[in-house]
């Protein structure tokens, strides 16, 4: 679609599979084998309903917290299995004992206190950059970036323009042909494609914790913490890149049309977000009132399932999950029900908020003409919106000259405990396999580089100040999760098994139960697949 690919010209792109953190004032815990864990305390009368494996040689302490979620905290990279019946899903937390390195479930990033790039000179060496997308204009912004690398590092860089349905195999050729690249490219759509395809290489050992994003330091940019997860496999990293190259899960609403009906003021979705009162059942609430089918308003557009997957993880979830030791299917997650449940709420049946007619294409159109009071997207949608009212004027949003203020827009509803937000995907940087010790170095710097000033060219200039000051929040937490796009395969795709279920729970109205079950093997079948490629 149009809107992806602007989002990745744009850089716009990240993910991350969240820690979990438990809470309570009171209670016990379950302490097995190896040196003390750190305690973890839950409310009194909570009961592990359910069992937990491990690995004999881990530590290991099982709670359950005030949530019903029980929690496994081990000190070693352990296999952990946690299984409960109780309500709000499953979390596993891997936590390193003091003063070893910082352990995460899937890797383990080395202390450090100085940052790798930190008088990095490679003395005028050229390094090869195989770019996303085939143009490699001198003026864009992109270009300006890799000068500023050359400038930063006293490096070269040739750069090579690879278009986005060649890509895998454009770096698989110069592989193959002795010429590996030195840093490449990865969005989530070819995750783990890549990486089985054996064309990177392991980046572990080359950055420390030093190199992490903090919000202290955005000047000088940083890796995130979440996004080297996501990006790793059997416990290696093979891809890094900064906070800022996502774009995060957005609701856009008309403000005239919501303050017509009273949702003005503190009643304002924006203000309810920052009041901590902005729920997917509130948003309901408020489209149920504001919708007048009569004469033609619904809520919001119908739910795409194109869009409609960015639900899943607003309730830190998928179809599919990471574990220590491998990637499995998560249809019994009781999180991944109450998401899908959501989504059928919003858009079947006589309660329905949505429109009907299921236009998905014509949603933007729908929403700027009045016809919807508010649409589901991301914050890439700015570049279109305001492009959009630049060239024409919009009744619905008021004058010319008001409409841009009209334009309203706040985060999709956090629905998980660990305060996890939605974003739309992710993004990163790695190095070919093949390269130099310089040319993994040299990957690395590049993402430090690209987050160092890329922080403040992602979203759109226009954008008011107190919804860039909000937008900007969501990435500095470094708490973000995008729907599961990759694992394209002989059988499918996660992305497409995503869309499929979206479309069978939230336009046919389909048994939420029934589709989950069904789905169930396929979503393994696909995930194996994917890995043996």
């Amino acid at each position: 679609m149009k809107l992806k690919r602007v989002l990745v010209v744009l850089l716009a792109l990240c993910m991350i599979l969240p820690l979990a953190a438990c809470g309570g004032d009171k209670g016990t815990t379950t302490t097995t084998n190896g040196d003390a864990a750190t305690t973890t305390t839950v409310a009194d009368g909570d009961v592990v309903d359910g069992d937990v494996t491990t690995d004999p040689n881990a530590t290991t302490t099982t709670v359950t917290d005030k949530d019903g979620n029980v929690v496994t905290t081990t000190t070693q990279k352990g296999a952990t299995t946690v299984r409960t019946k109780k309500s709000g899903g499953i979390k596993t937390v891997t936590q390193a004992p003091e003063g070893s390195a910082a352990t995460l479930s899937q890797i383990t990033i080395k202390e450090g206190t100085v940052r790798m790039d930190k008088g990095l000179n490679f003395g005028g060496k050229t390094f090869t950059h195989a770019k996303n997308g085939s143009s490699v204009d001198p003026s864009s912004d992109y270009m300006k970036w890799c000068a500023e690398f050359e400038k930063t590092y006293n490096a070269k860089l040739e750069v090579s323009g690879l278009s986005s349905n060649e890509y895998t195999a454009g770096i698989t050729s110069a592989m193959a042909g002795g010429s590996p690249y030195d840093i490449v490219f990865m969005i989530d759509n070819w995750f783990p494609e890549q990486i089985i395809a054996n064309t990177m290489t392991p980046l572990d050992g080359y950055f420390t914790t030093a190199d992490l994003w903090t919000s202290k330091s955005k000047t000088e940019g940083g890796l995130s913490r979440s996004l080297s997860q996501d990006m790793s496999l059997d416990g290696k990293v093979y891809v890094v890149g900064g906070t800022y190259l996502t774009t995060p899960g957005m609701i856009w609403y008309n403000k005239k049309i919501f303050a017509a009906a009273g949702y003005d003021g503190a009643n304002d979705p924006l203000a309810l977000y920052n009041a901590g009162k902005w729920t997917w059942e509130k948003y309901y609430e408020i489209l149920s009132d504001i919708q007048d089918p009569d004469s033609g308003l619904y809520g919001m557009n119908s739910i795409s399932p194109y869009y409609s997957r960015m639900m899943l993880p607003s309730y830190g979830t998928d179809i599919a999950k990471k574990t220590a030791t491998s990637i499995k299917t998560n249809t019994s997650d009781p999180q991944l029900y109450k998401a899908f449940e959501t989504m059928q709420k919003f858009n079947y049946g006589a309660h329905s908020v949505c429109d009907p007619k299921n236009q998905y294409e014509n949603g933007i159109e729908q929403f700027l003409n009045g016809t919807t009071a508010s649409l589901m997207g991301n914050s890439g949608y700015a570049w279109t919106f305001y492009k959009m009212m630049d060239e024409k004027t919009y009744s619905a949003f008021g004058s010319k000259a008001q409409q841009k203020a009209n334009l309203g827009m706040v985060p999709l509803p956090v629905a998980n405990s660990q305060g996890v937000h939605a974003i739309w995907s992710w993004m990163g940087f790695g190095a070919g396999n093949g390269t130099t010790e310089d040319g993994i170095k040299a990957a690395i710097a590049f993402a430090l580089n690209d987050s160092r000033l890329n922080h403040k060219n992602v979203y759109h200039p226009e954008m008011p100040a107190d919804i860039m000051k909000v937008t900007l929040a969501v990435a500095d937490s470094d708490k973000l999760l995008a729907p599961m796009w990759g694992f394209d395969s002989s059988a499918g795709s996660l992305g497409g098994l995503q869309t499929q279920m979206c479309n069978k729970i939230a336009n046919k109205g389909e048994n939420i139960t029934v589709v989950l079950k069904g789905y169930e093997k396929l979503i393994q079948t696909v995930i194996d697949a994917a890995m043996k490629h």
